[in-house]
């Protein structure tokens, strides 16, 4: 018995420091481009660790998420071409290399009480299930189904695929079993929910130098609506297109009070 305890104890400090392990610990510059940020996947930055298996000699940043050659192709590509088929909700691939996630989504709820008509009835509108391509490739490592460290495939050289095996921290877990019902909504179109009067014209609503429309994906709100993902053109913490001191990233948008300084 007091040899299980010990094994227990072992395997839980072992799991516990390797999460650890995975929690970022460096700083870095809005604005400043993807070196040192949360999303350089490198093994050298600070606090993370998520290795390529085997190991990438290169010690590449974008080979996690991208590659020149024999990337996922469109569902609809047919059977032509190297590189895998993605499934037919992954409209959009920028040479993505990352293993895609295949999770049936919970879309955004506020309950069954949200208002049904009147100036608020955007509250409800109902087509937040249809999440973008986009955004459908950040959930590929944030829904934590994939493994961060998994891409490639087999088509492409040995030095270019990685086997997996370092699941996403839980504190960056977006969507976790599926349920993106608590979240902020993404896919929806912008004018629907512009019916609200305070939310604000994205022609006309800024992030710094940006104006919302600028970030919106064929008129609809996605992940990177508010996240700079690869730390460009923004000036917020965490990857934001602004900071959200004083609330000011929610105010840009969300028409409930001045933005301060």
């Amino acid at each position: 018995m007091k040899r299980t305890l010990v094994l227990l104890f072992c395997v839980t400090l072992v799991l516990v420091l390797a999460s650890a392990a995975m929690a970022f610990t460096g700083s870095y510059t809005p604005g400043a481009g993807i070196n040192g940020t949360v999303h350089d996947l490198r093994p050298s930055n600070s606090g993370l660790s998520y290795p390529a298996i085997p190991a990438d000699d290169k010690t590449r940043i974008c080979i996690y998420c991208h590659a020149p050659h024999h990337a996922y192709r469109t569902n609809t590509a047919g059977s032509s071409g190297t590189g895998p088929l993605a499934p037919a909700d992954y409209t959009y691939l920028p040479l993505w290399n990352h293993k895609v996630t295949n999770q049936a989504f919970v879309p955004y709820y506020n309950g069954p009480d949200a208002p049904q008509s009147g100036s608020k009835k955007s509250q409800a509108i109902d087509n937040y299930d249809k999440i973008g391509a986009v955004s459908l490739l950040c959930l590929s490592c944030h829904d934590g189904t994939v493994a961060v460290n998994e891409y490639g495939n087999a088509t492409q050289d040995s030095k270019s695929r990685s086997s997996g095996g370092g699941m996403i921290a839980d504190q960056y877990k977006i969507g976790k079993d599926g349920n993106l019902s608590n979240h902020h909504p993404i896919g929806f179109t912008w004018v629907d929910a512009a019916q609200d009067p305070e939310i604000a014209d994205s022609a006309t609503a800024a992030f710094g130098t940006l104006k919302v429309a600028d970030v919106l994906y064929g008129g609809k709100m996605e992940c990177s609506s508010c996240h700079a993902v690869h730390n460009k053109g923004n000036s917020g913490e965490k990857l934001l297109h602004i900071s959200d001191a004083n609330s000011n990233l929610c105010l840009t948008c969300h028409l409930k009070g001045d933005k301060t300084p």
